[in-house]
């Protein structure tokens, strides 16, 4: 499928940066009038991105943060990384059903889609996920790891590691922390989410679907009421604050490289890195399984991808499946 106009001409203006573009360069490079161009750029301003006009020496992109459309994306993504190819919608059901969809029908490894914001997302145990939109970074990856089905929710691990470092160029890692099985938080609050779907037959995975939902921009009390007291936002603690679409292109290039490392070394350096972040380490927690509760210190994720858990007791359980509903890595009063 061709690219749209506007996102074409939206990804030259971004790999030029601040030089400008004349809309005849723009008309030949992309074999239409120049008539076709302005009209591209009115549809780009329209949608709120900061087009300039400079008389006499053509268009060029202003200042202000930027979005997630695939051309904004594209133009700083390498080739052959993950990523790529890419859709934008500004409103999807479900950034990981279009995946599906897309993937259903061919999509290669580290496709990607985006979205300004989601009427049903979802989380994990078929919660609903509350985003801001246009604040809120919103993606999915098409994955084919080379893997077995046994091993594939392994890379929920490597996503959450490689979501923390990203975050870390904008804070300082003491407020970043892990929680199992697939959250992020900052300064004990929850700023992201991770939920992973897997289509197999036998033991072959046919693909995997990776969604990824951070709290970028705006503060807590932007975000929706059931949510504000326990979240947090990215623009929170960062100063300055990235956008979107840098914080999309950091956890691209760790999560690319934490993804081949678990095909080529295994699961042992992603548990060994998880484990740095996971803050509750050693610390009591209350962990609903099934319809009981186990409570006990918190000693890590083990070789299965469970949390390890000693008992008061002494004696020591796996837990494959639950939430931490408490833990003591937030200080309190």
């Amino acid at each position: 499928m061709p690219n749209p106009l506007p996102d074409e001409i939206l990804q030259h203006l971004a790999a030029h940066k601040a030089e400008p573009v004349s809309g005849q360069v723009l008309a030949g490079r992309f074999g239409v009038t120049r008539a076709a161009v302005w009209k591209a750029v009115e549809s780009l301003r329209k949608q709120g991105v900061p087009v300039e006009s400079l008389p006499g020496r053509g268009y060029r992109l202003g200042p202000g943060r930027r979005g997630v459309r695939a051309g904004e994306i594209r133009a700083r993504l390498p080739a052959g990384g993950l990523g790529l190819p890419c859709r934008h919608l500004p409103i999807a059901g479900s950034t990981n059903r279009e995946a599906e969809a897309w993937a259903r029908r061919g999509a290669p490894h580290g496709a990607l889609v985006t979205a300004d914001h989601q009427s049903d997302g979802r989380g994990r145990l078929g919660r609903a996920w509350l985003d801001r939109p246009g604040e809120t970074l919103l993606l999915s990856l098409v994955l084919r790891p080379d893997l077995p089905a046994a091993r594939a929710p392994t890379l929920t691990f490597a996503a959450a590691v490689a979501l923390a470092e990203a975050l870390g160029s904008w804070m300082p890692a003491e407020e970043i922390e892990i929680k199992w099985p697939n959250d992020v938080l900052l300064s004990g609050r929850k700023v992201a989410g991770i939920l992973l779907e897997m289509r197999a037959e036998a033991q072959r995975v046919e693909h995997v679907i990776l969604g990824v939902g951070v709290n970028v921009g705006g503060t807590s009390g932007d975000l929706a009421e059931e949510i504000c007291s326990l979240a947090t936002t990215v623009a929170e603690h960062a100063d300055p604050a990235p956008d979107r679409l840098d914080v999309l292109c950091g956890f691209l290039e760790r999560f690319g490289s934490w993804h081949d490392r678990l095909g080529r070394d295994g699961f042992e350096p992603v548990r060994a890195e998880w484990d740095r972040w996971f803050r509750a380490r050693n610390r009591p927690v209350h962990v609903r399984t099934g319809n009981r509760v186990v409570v006990g210190l918190a000693r890590g994720l083990t070789q299965n991808g469970g949390l390890g858990v000693e008992r008061p007791d002494g004696g020591r359980v796996e837990i494959l499946a639950g939430d931490v509903e408490a833990s003591t890595t937030r200080a309190t009063a």
